[in-house]
């Protein structure tokens, strides 16, 4: 499929309209980004181990320990409205 093809095909499904500059300006860059993953598909990686990050960082995460919670009657009696032991807040949405 050509580059004007495929422009035609992803504005329409975007529900996009763009004027000619637009679309030849689109083109120009889709082609530039086509070149570069044909550059980047031609490198040879077959010596490469695959990494999860450059960087070679591993995740630091804390250990998950449980801790005690705010009074439930004290962040209740915070609220400006409170009924049955939950927040008492005005309807967001219509049901």
């Amino acid at each position: 499929m050509s580059q004007k093809a495929d422009i035609e095909y992803l504005t329409k499904l975007a529900r996009m309209e763009l004027s000619a500059e637009e679309k030849a300006s689109l083109e120009k860059d889709l082609d530039a980004i086509i070149g570069y993953m044909d550059t980047l598909s031609k490198i040879d990686t077959d010596e490469i181990e695959p990494m999860e990050h450059v960087l070679g960082l591993s995740n630091v995460m804390r250990d998950d320990n449980p801790v005690p919670s705010y009074d439930r009657d004290t962040l209740l009696a915070c609220a400006p409205n409170s009924e049955d032991g939950f927040y008492d807040v005005p309807l967001a949405v219509e049901q």
